[in-house]
């Protein structure tokens, strides 16, 4: 496994433990969390995005699929998007 791709699965894994735990006042839009995802993975260093791209593929893959019929529209088609251009 690159270091990348270890590097990427410690920090969903761990951000995905916060994320469950985590009590907050107040909750941010989802369309927040998405912008934050594209904005970020955008300014990624092309070496880093080619060893992280398979599994942020799967990670946007299970979450389409597991909340596809919660999520709305705009955000499954962002979501979507995404996947496609990795």
């Amino acid at each position: 496994m690159e270091e990348y791709e270890a590097l990427f699965k410690f920090a969903a894994k761990a951000g995905s433990l916060e994320g469950y735990l985590c009590e907050r006042e107040k909750i941010e839009p989802l369309s927040n969390w998405v912008s934050n995802l594209e904005t970020m993975y955008a300014n990624l260093p092309d070496e880093v995005k080619a060893q992280i791209r398979d599994e942020l593929s799967n990670v946007l893959a299970r979450t389409l699929n597991y909340g596809g019929a919660l999520l709305e529209e705009e955000i499954r088609t962002r979501l979507n998007n995404l996947r496609s251009s990795l």
